[in-house]
């Protein structure tokens, strides 16, 4: 079943850190209107480690939070958001 918003996608079974990377490209999209860098990322959540973030984003989607373009700078959003109006 494909999450139709923020409290289904969280359902999905997340660790701690899965979630709080999820939340933080949840609410770039609803603030900035696409998704996150992984630098981004690491400013918000205090890692250190750009290895460790993109591989949480990389799980993200695999486990079907998150979706993304594979070749597109921050084209990685939840799976809710529709892509059709990403150029």
């Amino acid at each position: 079943m494909k999450p139709k918003n923020r409290e289904q996608a969280l359902e999905v079974l997340l660790t701690p850190r899965q979630r709080d990377i999820f939340i933080v490209i949840d609410e770039f999209w609803a603030k900035f209107g696409c998704g996150p860098s992984i630098d981004d990322v690491m400013m918000v959540t205090g890692d250190k480690s750009r290895g460790n973030v993109s591989r949480i984003m990389r799980r993200l989607c695999e486990l079907g939070a998150c979706k993304r373009i594979e070749g597109r700078a921050r084209s990685i959003r939840p799976v809710y958001i529709n892509f059709r109006h990403i150029p």
